[in-house]
């Protein structure tokens, strides 16, 4: 290749945004490798930008993030991009049969407690939280939202994520020159452009050892649902992260899910809905899913 039409590679910068640390990597060309490295990093610069911009949106961190507002009640019309996450919200929760439900929060906030306790929720406690979450506290209809119950405990994370990388992706991908681009948020990546990524299949008892798989990835998202570095310790027992909003209790015997899909808002999603269901289950919702796939790690690997 002369330097004429050049190929160069951004950095891959780590950014701490989304409560990780955000890998970026642009690939671009140019009229020689000066100008292409430049539009590699103008274009990581973008994604960047767009990455922090929406996370000033779905954030629960921040009480005056555009989310927090509008499940506060401080505001009654949300952005197009709001809009377009709940309304994708809402879809998988009606898919999974309540598998998956974005205001499933409250079940995490009653189990934080718990661990700050060291007593673990009550039956009838549990069973109290679950009937409020028999339907969803709003309702998305075309570009309208209405909230039709209490909207405090809405948190996107399970879904937002996944959609904040995919637009960090289309931001870098739409610069000037670039022909590949790869953003991974912690595991929730999505990946576009000629290039393969081949991406390690952690295993659950033995963090950080050497993959159980390796999966490649061409044109699309992988995103890892799994209870092995976050959940909670009550007792000297730990109780992985990912919480059934059907039961209220913690998954069990589901240390790891990794999902394939075409992009990270649904493999993000549909890690939450086969990391909670039953595989017979979760099986028939990701068949409806074109180019959709999952890996479970059961226990003993």
């Amino acid at each position: 290749m002369s330097d004429s039409d050049a190929l160069a590679t951004s950095r891959g910068t780590y950014h701490p945004l989304l409560g990780t640390n955000v890998e970026v990597r642009v690939v671009a060309r140019g009229a020689g490798p000066g100008a292409a490295l430049a539009r590699a990093e103008a274009a990581e610069r973008a994604a960047v930008a767009e990455v922090e911009r929406l996370q000033d949106v779905f954030t629960v961190h921040d009480q005056d993030s555009e989310l927090c507002r509008w499940r506060g009640g401080r505001l009654d019309t949300p952005s197009p991009e709001l809009v377009e996450v709940l309304a994708a919200a809402q879809r998988w929760w009606r898919a999974s049969g309540g598998g998956f439900h974005p205001a499933a929060g409250v079940l995490r906030q009653r189990w934080l407690r718990a661990e700050d306790e060291q007593r673990p929720p009550d039956a009838q406690e549990l069973a109290e939280l679950v009937a409020a979450l028999a339907e969803l506290p709003f309702r998305v209809e075309g570009a309208a939202v209405a909230r039709t119950g209490d909207c405090a405990g809405v948190d996107l994370n399970a879904i937002a994520k996944g959609y904040i990388v995919d637009r960090g992706v289309a931001a870098a991908a739409a610069s000037v020159g670039v022909v590949d681009v790869l953003v991974n948020a912690g595991g929730d990546l999505r990946h576009t452009g000629p290039e393969v990524v081949r991406v390690g299949v952690e295993d659950p008892d033995a963090v950080g050892g050497a993959p159980l798989a390796v999966l490649v990835l061409g044109e699309g998202a992988i995103a890892t649902s799994g209870s092995v570095h976050r959940g909670f310790r009550i007792g000297g027992e730990w109780f992985g992260h990912v919480l059934d909003p059907r039961t209220g209790r913690p998954v069990q015997a589901r240390p790891s899910t990794t999902v394939r899909a075409p992009d990270a808002m649904t493999a993000d999603a549909l890690a939450t809905v086969a990391g909670v269901l039953g595989w017979t289950e979760a099986a028939a919702v990701i068949s409806g899913v074109p180019g959709a796939g999952a890996r479970a790690v059961l226990p003993g690997g």
